[in-house]
């Protein structure tokens, strides 16, 4: 009773700290994200840097691994103890666990959910627009696109190759960030190499690019990711490390990092994410627009998006839908009511950004590398 009570009130702690949060985004942008959080991020991410290897892929093969042990424990000892007095205490062990990883969750990075929107961080405009301002900002990143794509490494298929592989990317993401965060000082923050995972083919089967883990400070990324993505997928997870919790503001930090990044290949990467999205969001309005903006893509882009494709099909299955399905409740039990629909609001920060870009460098603004 004692550990089931601990547990509960471990979980109650938690809703009540996401609920207080949920009323003051100014305060929680001001006193957590801005410092508290920095502080926790950079002791975790310190200590983890030290390992070479992922130590949330480690801490989830114990977990695992103690789970088992506990249940065999309970069933041995049912003959002894009696059933109901044995799967009582394995329920309160894992009710104590539950609340406890519930509450250092949210603790140690959850509350970045609450946080001001980044539209407000930055000063943009992300008000919605219209068709046709969608239909110039889509067509647009198709074409840069498609100009950033010429004379890139190819792979002998013709699709893009990163140079040094995937070990060669994670070795550069941060410094997109430092570049980025010129132009927008909330990306600032120390500069730490995402962790590829040994189980990135199991994690491809879940259809999962990357995780960022709180409790390790640690940006995951699945190496078996295409090249064409892998960039962007590291970015990402750079972000949800650097405070940014929301996916879709996640993607938009993302796509600045690899925009202002020094590498071509970066910058590819993310306009070519950016420009995906955008089209995505043009089709559910306007298809035969859309059609006419996929029309401009370059042999070569298609090449890319091809094997994105390819790659994607050849992992769908069961695993993938059911972790779509996880993923969705974990998005609406964060404060997205659209579940995984929430990815498609990145574009309303690239069109804020479009914006901010037609009027001209803000003070204090970095140029956009050529």
């Amino acid at each position: 009773m004692k550990r089931a009570g601990v547990g509960l009130l471990f979980l109650a702690s938690a809703v009540a700290l996401s609920w207080i949060a949920s009323s003051g985004p100014e305060t929680i942008e001001r006193v957590y994200s801005r410092r508290l959080y920095p502080v926790i991020a950079a002791f975790l991410s310190g200590a983890s840097a030290r390992v070479p290897i992922s130590l949330a892929e480690v801490l989830v093969a114990a977990l695992a691994v103690g789970l088992v042990a506990r249940v065999v424990f309970a069933l041995r000892a049912a003959p002894r103890c009696g059933w109901f007095r044995s799967v009582a205490s394995l329920a309160a062990d894992l009710l104590l666990l539950a609340g406890g990883l519930v509450f250092c969750f949210v603790f140690l990075w959850g509350l970045n959910y609450r946080r001001q929107p980044f539209a407000v961080i930055a000063s943009l405009d992300a008000r919605p627009a219209s068709v046709a301002e969608l239909s110039a900002l889509a067509s647009g990143l198709a074409t840069r696109a498609n100009d950033l794509r010429q004379g890139l490494p190819e792979d002998a298929l013709g699709v893009l190759r990163a140079p040094g592989g995937a070990v060669g990317v994670l070795d550069r993401t941060g410094l997109g960030f430092e570049a980025a965060a010129r132009r927008y000082p909330a990306l600032a923050g120390r500069c730490l190499r995402p962790k590829p995972v040994v189980l990135s083919e199991a994690m491809s089967w879940l259809g999962i690019s990357g995780i960022y883990s709180p409790f390790t400070g640690e940006a995951n990324v699945n190496v078996k990711v295409p090249d064409p993505e892998l960039p962007f997928a590291a970015a990402h997870e750079t972000a949800h490390q650097r405070g940014f919790a929301r996916e879709d503001e996640a993607n938009f930090a993302g796509y600045l990092a690899c925009r202002f990044h020094p590498d071509p290949v970066f910058q590819y990467a993310g306009l070519l994410a950016a420009s995906v999205h955008a089209s995505n969001a043009l089709h559910a309005v306007d298809r035969a627009t859309a059609r006419n903006v996929e029309a401009l893509r370059s042999a070569a882009v298609q090449r890319d998006l091809r094997a994105l494709r390819e790659w994607a099909a050849r992992y769908e299955g069961p695993a993938a839908r059911a972790a779509e399905r996880v993923n969705d409740a974990y998005l609406k039990s964060q404060g997205a009511p659209d579940g995984v629909r929430s990815y498609g609001r990145m574009v309303d920060l690239l069109l804020a950004e479009r914006r901010a870009d037609a009027a001209g460098p803000r003070e204090g603004a970095g140029s956009e590398p050529k």
